[in-house]
């Protein structure tokens, strides 16, 4: 078994999966993985199932040594990792990268988005709890003794046969090597106004008519207050005409909020199951990895769509994401050993 060892942590670095989705009736947060699809196209790119645990960095990167070659993958947000130990060589993003042992690899803070990924072959191998690996820190469950990596953690790396048919052989003799070709990876936030893309919330018409409109035209500051739990922010209060008490109801990912201080809520990954404010929107599933690339300081605005248009968004994401893999010589039935020493251009 290979190990991971953190030279040092970055500022919220856990290991996350695809979180816990059925114990949700027992008041557990799905978690997992706030960008989804970078996590899904890092794990893929390396041979492994989805489901293998990867490290969601945030913000700002760790600095990692490997202690025995493997093959990696880094996406989602841009990090700009370096070798450090010898000649600072630049490591690309969306495409497989073989790594010998004792490379350190350092990830600088994020020059666009907020969350990157790192995938290994064979996954990261802490044990599963509730059928998870995902860190929920609030809880201080599943991960690395559910809390984020520090400095001098070890992190051990499941065996290779794991990995599925996707597994390459890793060179040796060489520092880092990898193809000519990239898979692109989804457009991250550019500039400082983000929109997200909505459903209608089933409390969205207990909103007075003008802050209907208001939600719809104005722009929203996500605040320092934000995390995995969800993003808090701030614009003039949203009046609610019908403020009667109500029941805690179901939630999810991409829920938007309303409290009585008028001052959206946009639930992220570890949020709870239920919750007792008005839902007045949902982010669509297909803008949920945009949502997670998001940072403290820059702007949302929501724009209203409908179902029909959310579900074909959806299914031309996860479209592309399996057109591309499939260029890239990446699916089942294909080695990935058979593609890396010959580069195959750009897949789309």
């Amino acid at each position: 078994m290979s190990i991971v060892r953190v030279i040092r942590a970055g500022l919220l670095t856990t290991i996350q999966d695809l979180g816990r989705p059925g114990f949700r009736q027992f008041g557990v947060p799905t978690g997992g993985a706030m960008d989804r699809f970078s996590h899904e196209l890092a794990n893929r790119l390396v041979g492994n199932l989805p489901t293998a645990a990867t490290l969601e960095m945030t913000l700002s990167g760790d600095e990692l040594e490997f202690l025995g070659p493997t093959l990696i993958a880094i996406t989602g947000g841009e990090f700009s990792p370096i070798t450090t130990n010898m000649e600072q060589l630049s490591i690309p993003q969306n495409k497989p990268v073989h790594v010998s042992a004792g490379t350190r690899i350092r990830f600088q803070t994020a020059q666009r988005g907020c969350r990157c990924y790192l995938a290994v072959a064979g996954g990261f191998s802490v044990p599963e709890i509730m059928g998870s690996r995902s860190t929920l820190s609030s809880a201080q469950l599943g991960g690395l003794q559910g809390r984020a990596l520090k400095s001098g953690d070890e992190l051990p790396v499941g065996d290779l046969k794991s990995a599925g048919p996707g597994l390459v052989a890793v060179k040796e003799h060489v520092a880092i090597s990898f193809p000519a070709w990239f898979v692109r990876p989804l457009a991250l936030p550019a500039g400082d106004m983000v929109t997200l893309r909505v459903l209608p919330g089933e409390h969205s018409s207990m909103m007075s008519a003008e802050s209907q409109l208001r939600f719809r035209d104005e722009s929203f500051l996500i605040t320092s207050q934000s995390d995995r739990m969800g993003y808090r922010l701030a614009a003039t209060p949203l009046i609610l005409e019908n403020t009667s008490d109500m029941l805690s109801e179901g939630t999810a990912m991409g829920t938007v909020q309303l409290p009585p201080d008028g001052r959206p809520i946009l639930l992220m990954a570890d949020s709870a199951p239920t919750g007792g404010y008005r839902r007045i929107a949902h982010v669509i599933s297909a803008d949920l990895p945009l949502a997670a690339q998001v940072r403290p300081g820059q702007f949302l605005r929501f724009l209203e769509t409908t179902m029909e248009e959310a579900r074909s968004l959806f299914q031309k994401q996860r479209a592309n994401l399996d057109h591309a893999i499939t260029m890239a010589g990446l699916m089942p039935g294909v080695r990935v050993s058979e593609r890396l020493p010959e580069p195959t251009g750009s897949a789309p």
